[in-house]
């Protein structure tokens, strides 16, 4: 390690993950570190050195300003600064007649998102999946990725997150309490996503009519990246507000904030609402003017544009079983791969190219615009060499260093039973009870960013994983591995002895959830090597709150997937299946009686409970015998949760909580009537919470034809089985149909209890069930023509 690595890394604040790489020079698209090794830079500083490193065009005009004037605030004018406000208005899109100018991106959407708020009198902001927007409160509250968002909570409010080029989201998010919506029109660090032409046309038509304004984030395509000066101008778009940033002054840091009439004509936007110390200042703006030459001088949008072109043409024709899509437009390009990108970026930087990711799983190319032919080709050339490299497995060994979400680093097998059990070990020691799953969502997120998925945390908090990207969820018919995330109260202290891993969740949340994602995280290994294709997404959740009654998690998820099939995660045993759940209905009952001596005759609150229980007993036994027929399954099953009481001088209380487990096609309401009748005749109050309908499938679908046949080739003997609880098949199976069972190791007897362990062969055998049923639902083998 170098002396100016030891240096920064004693004295830096940490925050950033760096690379053992010592920049000390550049020139034009080429960069040197401090051995004097040449790179060509592919990260232009994320989209900063649009113009190239070191321009002496640049040094002079800092120069010469800095020997005049370097600083002038805006309470004063200053001949240089209004020179730039007029040369940008010229260039910019119609309509955008006044500039605030600020220091950084993020500044710049801060601003914005202040101005639209005070120009609308409404607080709400609609963002997309996805987006970055910056890292400050405001900013950060519309960026997606939530482990930039979640430490910082809670954040603005007001904001919510709808799907990239889906109109119909946006449709229902944009209402009478929408200040703006914000979208950048290439998505750069949330994966190079494009942003669809027929859809942002109409996305700007929804906001004039709804009296939203329209936000664009061009902080990363601004000053020519995409092929233009600004991506507006392949959309013919005017927008309310137009943010930019980064290369505007050529390496100097200097953002914009552009407004629209309607901002304007608001007749808000007045003296001290907003402001800046540095915003403005001349030198920033002497480098901004010498910038804005160069553009036009050298015609660097139309020079992005044509190299632009060649690149993805030459990209799109590699035949490389690692590149699942290459998107971008001008010199935005990301390829996205079927695996994490990190170690691909290694290779890249060891064969003089510097790159960055999107996402854990595009490659994102993010050149000066000034890039030579020669020096592109040679970028496209080591991009080849390394994708195409990956057949010889010569980039990816058998173990590899990865570093996880904390900054520490994590040694984890390709594809091997020590990662598979670690990763359960892990998720035992997180405490997620309901309510409290966020840093076990983030964790296995990360998890399955190593394992080649992509995976987020949505809106409700519900942890989620899969083998497409995000949109290509929408609309598909994905085969769903619905786990849960939060456990029971009760800490049993993390072990594994002689094969048995002990822990809360063992069994009933974590167990069948880790199994789900290492069997997933085969699957996405097996395609990418074995030339297999997904005939359907594969899509694995955590679910919140299934422990509690509201199943809030998903709830949440019943309107957003129509999948082929499903599989909920609750523990049967590894060669055993559950096609069916009953039903429930939670009670409160509450009922209050004046104090009186015990040698009255007169019922006491307690006495009065009690024999309300009795009622519920035998209407189920009388219930039971006529139409359960000896099965549980079949028969109506009340039980007493809790019984308290208390007394003050004047009154007893008591209270019960009751739950009742409903078999099949049972008349939920008529009990309902029942149980209300009974309290009225004890004047208590009751109250209902918690009811689902029972659940049942068959064993004759395709999902439960698919284990029968993995069960048995592993060498054991399929069992079905109907259980006396509910899970979230009770939820979703009603709107998602038949074709759905449930699974996952364990011995739901241990569920919730002290003891409660599992098996580690019984674990990995559940892998290698799932792994089965997965490759006959979901995969198909490519051929070649």
């Amino acid at each position: 390690m170098n002396a100016t690595i030891d240096l920064e890394n004693t004295y830096t604040s940490g925050v950033y993950s760096k690379r053992p790489v010592t920049i000390v020079r550049g020139s034009g698209a080429l960069v040197w570190d401090a051995e004097g090794r040449e790179y060509i830079d592919c990260t232009a500083g994320y989209g900063v050195a649009n113009i190239g490193h070191a321009r002496p065009e640049i040094a002079a005009a800092i120069a010469a300003q800095a020997q005049r004037l370097i600083t002038c605030p805006e309470i004063f004018y200053n001949d240089v600064r209004a020179r730039l406000l007029e040369r940008l208005v010229r260039l910019l899109p119609d309509g955008l007649a006044q500039i605030f100018l600020c220091n950084s991106g993020t500044e710049a959407v801060e601003g914005a998102l202040k101005f639209a708020r005070i120009a609308t009198g409404r607080t709400g902001i609609v963002a997309m999946f996805r987006g970055f927007h910056g890292r400050t409160m405001g900013a950060l509250s519309t960026t997606w990725e939530p482990h930039y968002r979640e430490p910082f909570s809670p954040l603005v409010p007001g904001v919510s997150h709808i799907r990239y080029n889906d109109l119909v989201s946006a449709d229902a998010a944009i209402n009478e309490e929408t200040a703006a919506v914000i979208i950048e029109l290439v998505q750069g660090e949330g994966g190079v996503h494009v942003a669809c032409e027929e859809y942002i046309h109409s996305l700007a038509s929804l906001c004039r009519e709804r009296g939203a304004l329209l936000i664009i984030d061009e902080v990363q395509t601004g000053f020519g990246r995409t092929g233009r000066l600004f991506a507006c101008q392949h959309y013919d778009l005017q927008p309310d507000i137009l943010c930019l940033a980064k290369s505007l002054a050529g390496g100097v840091p200097m953002g914009a904030i552009c407004l629209g009439q309607h901002v304007i004509e608001s007749g808000r936007i007045t003296r001290g609402i907003h402001g800046s110390s540095f915003g403005g200042n001349p030198l920033a703006c002497a480098a901004a003017l010498a910038t804005l030459d160069i553009l036009e001088l050298e015609a660097l949008p139309d020079r992005a544009a044509a190299l632009g072109q060649y690149a993805l043409q030459r990209l799109r024709t590699l035949h490389s079983p690692l590149i699942r899509e290459v998107r971008g437009k001008g010199l935005l390009l990301g390829i996205e791969l079927k695996r994490r990108v990190q170690p691909y970026l290694e290779a890249l930087s060891e064969r003089g190219v510097l790159a960055l990711q999107a996402g854990s799983n595009v490659i994102r190319l993010l050149p000066p615009l000034v890039i030579s032919e020669e020096q592109l080709r040679r970028v496209l050339d080591v991009v080849e060499e390394v994708l195409l490299e990956e057949g010889s497995n010569s980039l990816i060994p058998a173990r590899g260093t990865v570093s996880g979400g904390d900054g520490m680093s994590t040694t984890y097998p390709e594809y091997d039973q020590n990662r598979e059990v670690l990763l359960l070990q892990n998720m035992l020691t997180i405490p997620s009870n309901s309510r409290q799953e966020s840093v076990l969502a983030h964790y296995l997120v990360e998890q399955a960013h190593l394992l080649g998925l992509h995976s987020y945390v949505d809106d409700v908090g519900n942890w989620i994983a899969s083998t497409h990207p995000l949109e290509a969820n929408a609309g598909s018919q994905p085969i769903i591995l619905l786990g849960h995330m939060d456990t029971v109260h009760g800490y049993i202290p993390v072990s594994l002895q002689d094969g048995v891993l002990h822990g809360r969740g063992a069994v009933d949340a974590k167990g069948p959830l880790a199994a789900f994602l290492s069997a997933a995280g085969r699957l996405a290994h097996f395609a990418n090597v074995d030339s297999f294709s997904f005939l359907h997404p594969i899509v694995v959740i955590g679910a919140v709150e299934e422990e509690s009654a509201t199943s809030r998690g998903a709830r949440a998820l019943v309107e957003r997937y129509q999948p082929l099939a499903c599989v909920i995660g609750e523990p049967s045993g590894s060669q055993a299946v559950t096609i069916g759940y009953k039903g429930r209905l939670l009670l409160e009952y509450c009922v209050t009686r004046p104090a009186h001596h015990s040698a009255g005759s007169q019922q006491n609150a307690n006495e009065v409970a009690v024999t309300f229980w009795n009622r519920v007993c035998q209407h189920a036994s009388e219930w039971n015998k006529q139409y359960a027929a000896h099965s549980n399954f079949s028969a109506l099953m009340p039980s007493l949760r809790r019984i308290s009481s208390n007394q003050d001088d004047f009154e007893d209380h008591a209270q019960l909580r009751l739950g009742f487990r409903l078999p099949p096609s049972y008349d939920i309401a008529t009990l309902r009537t029942q149980l209300e009748q009974w309290a009225d005749q004890d004047e208590a109050h009751i109250s209902f919470s918690g009811e689902e309908a029972a659940f049942q499938t068959t064993r004759t679908t395709p999902v439960s034809h698919a284990f029968i046949s993995a069960i048995r080739t592993t060498g054991g003997q399929p069992v079905f089985k109907h259980k006396t609880g509910t899970s979230d098949m009770n939820v979703v199976g009603p709107a998602w149909g038949q074709n759905i069972v449930a699974y996952g190791p364990g011995d739901s007897r241990l569920d919730h209890t002290p003891q409660e362990h599992i098996h580690i062969a019984e674990y990995m055998r559940a892998i290698d069930i799932l792994e089965l049923v997965l490759k006959e639902l979901a995969l198909q083998r490519e051929t070649t023509s």
